[in-house]
């Protein structure tokens, strides 16, 4: 190093919320959960109400999942964590969300010790979604829909809708 060069060697830590949110990890744990599932992609589109891939996936994570229990249990959490980013994927695809730290919650109401996933959709309410309350809502709730991943392909379907209602409603303004 010459006499014009600044010596940069210094580490930058990373917080817990950097670690998790890193995309190459994200697509690592979504690929790992699509493997599972047997999906080559995310479909262009939401999965429609009568999609024979969701109902074969539906007993799958069923599977990974029957109750909130399982979720949490340590040797689930890498399963949770794949299924956590494919789930906030897909919001990210049909929703225009992103993904957030989401603060609004108590002990014992995250997957995780020190970050609480959630999504942030573009919608007019900018709904935030936190990932543990969908998993809940997902294994408790599920049976008006016909299973698990019904029930979230439908909760994706209704904030798709509201995503494209804004996404209207704002190219009209313009």
């Amino acid at each position: 190093m010459d006499s014009e060069q600044l010596g940069l060697d210094f580490h930058v830590e990373q917080t817990p919320w950097g670690k998790w949110v890193n995309p190459e990890r994200r697509a690592t744990q979504t690929c790992k959960f699509m493997k599972y599932a047997g999906l080559q992609q995310i479909p262009a589109q939401p999965w429609p109400e009568d999609s024979p891939e969701v109902a074969r996936i539906d007993p799958l994570v069923a599977a990974l999942f029957p109750d909130m229990a399982t979720a949490m249990a340590p040797e689930s959490a890498d399963k949770a964590d794949a299924f956590i980013c494919f789930m906030g994927e897909c919001f990210i695809k049909y929703v225009g969300a992103e993904w957030i730290d989401w603060q609004s919650f108590a002990p014992g109401y995250s997957f995780y010790q020190d970050v609480n996933p959630a999504v942030l959709c573009d919608t007019d309410d900018e709904d935030e979604i936190g990932m543990w309350h969908l998993v809940k809502d997902m294994i408790e709730d599920h049976s008006d829909d016909g299973g698990m991943f019904s029930y979230f392909a439908s909760t994706v379907r209704e904030y798709a809708t509201y995503h494209n209602e804004k996404r209207q409603a704002d190219a009209n303004v313009k």
